[in-house]
């Protein structure tokens, strides 16, 4: 047995020393038998108690369970190293990505599929060595994968065109796109530049149905960047315009006004962090994005 008074920590901080996603390793607790799961959360059984695991009682978090920090070492947690599984927030810190994007591009991929509750497993993601897994406090579903599948060819290709687009570096240097004049989205639209492309890109990766330079709905000739039209919402992006183009673009402004038409204004210095951006406009216009 375990001495009782050795230093113990959470689940959660014995996974971050493990370097394994907490569900999993409760996951793993509970196949070895340790913990097991009740209506408020989860309960020792007796080999847990075994193995050094008791109970602590918090204001903040309730009753939980500790466990002592050298369990780490143990044989059975240390297999997990042969085992270990990684989410998508670890996919996309390898490439520069946020883990909305890694989501994104695995459910376009066919690997995932956003339900009810969260992010869920498709046959083809489960093939891929993915695994469901539930988050305990929120109830929320997310997917684990293998750590060898960041060297899926598919996969690998797809985060790396991603990393390219939504990078600042790309914009600003231009390193991937270095010989074109055009640049072409994931979706095949053409764009000028690679601020209207990294747009176009976030549109379709969060499955926003859009056009690129439509006309609006007035007499004269005037062109919004996009439109989508299932919300009746323009996106305006205000670049390095010349006087001409600046021209046109405030006579666009007034027409917005001037009819009530829906529209969000990306400024240049948002280019660097435009999955936030997006993501709050989007949601004050009452549209959900994953």
């Amino acid at each position: 047995m375990i001495d009782p008074n050795l230093q113990k920590v959470s689940t959660s901080a014995l996974a971050k020393t493990l370097e394994v996603p907490s569900q999993q390793l409760f996951s793993t607790l509970k196949d070895y038998g340790w913990i097991r799961k009740l209506e408020e959360g989860w309960g020792l059984t007796s080999k847990g108690e075994f193995e050094g695991g008791e109970y602590v009682h918090s204001k903040r978090y309730g009753r939980y369970i500790v466990w002592p920090e050298v369990l780490a070492d143990h044989p059975l947690l240390q297999a997990l190293e042969d085992n270990r599984y990684i989410a998508a927030t670890a996919i996309g810190k390898s490439v520069g990505i946020n883990p909305r994007e890694v989501n994104r591009i695995l459910a376009e991929l066919g690997w995932l599929k956003h339900g009810f509750q969260g992010w869920e497993l498709t046959a083809l993601g489960e093939e891929r060595g993915g695994i469901q897994l539930e988050n305990e406090s929120s109830g929320t579903f997310y997917v684990v994968w293998p750590q060898n599948v960041q060297s899926d060819r598919v996969l690998e290709a797809q985060l790396g065109f991603a990393a390219e687009i939504t990078s600042e570096r790309s914009v600003e240097c231009g390193d991937f796109f270095a010989e074109q004049s055009d640049y072409q989205g994931v979706d095949g639209h053409l764009h000028q530049d690679k601020v209207h492309l990294q747009i176009c890109h976030w549109l379709y990766m969060a499955g926003q149905v859009h056009a690129c330079k439509r006309r609006l709905p007035v007499e004269e000739d005037l062109f919004a960047d996009f439109y989508l039209p299932s919300h009746h919402l323009y996106i305006e992006v205000w670049s390095d315009d010349t006087s001409a183009a600046l021209s046109k673009r405030m006579r666009r402004r007034e027409i917005y006004k001037k009819w009530s038409f829906a529209v969000i204004d990306i400024e240049k210095t948002d280019v660097g962090h435009l999955d936030d951006v997006l993501t709050k406009q989007f949601r004050k216009h009452g549209i959900r994005v994953y």
